[in-house]
C-alpha cells in the first residue's frame, strides 16, 4: 500500500484497527492514549467480539506501525486485526441524494 492523498495534498497511510481491551485494562486508559496519540483520527466503541475500532493515519508506514504497536504497549489493548485503507470511496453527500421511500403494503 502506497497510501493516498488527503484533501490537503499530504500523502497518508491509514488503518482501521480492531482492538480488545485486556481484562485488567479500563476503557479510560484507551481513551487517554487515543487523545494523546497524533495518529488517532477517530474511534468507536463496538458491541461485538471486540471493544473498539480505531482509525489511525500517518504520513509514513513506519509511524502508522508504531501507533498500532503502541495500542498494545501503552494503551493496554490487544490488537485483534489491522485493515489497511487503500483509498476512500466517493459517496454522494446527504444533500446530493434523496432518501428512498419504502412501499407500504
Amino acid at each position: 500500500m502506497d497510501g493516498y492523498h488527503h484533501e490537503d495534498g499530504e500523502r497518508m497511510h491509514e488503518a482501521l484497527v480492531c482492538v480488545r481491551l485486556r481484562v485488567s485494562t479500563p476503557g479510560s486508559r484507551l481513551l487517554d492514549f487515543l487523545r494523546d496519540e497524533p495518529c488517532a483520527r477517530q474511534a468507536w466503541w463496538i458491541a461485538a467480539d471486540l471493544d473498539a475500532m480505531v482509525r489511525l493515519a500517518a504520513p509514513s508506514r513506519t509511524l502508522l506501525q508504531r501507533a498500532v504497536a503502541d495500542l498494545d504497549r501503552r494503551a493496554g489493548a490487544e490488537v485483534v486485526r489491522v485493515h489497511s485503507v487503500l483509498r476512500p470511496l466517493e459517496l454522494p453527500g446527504p444533500t446530493q441524494s434523496q432518501p428512498r421511500r419504502l412501499n407500504s403494503r
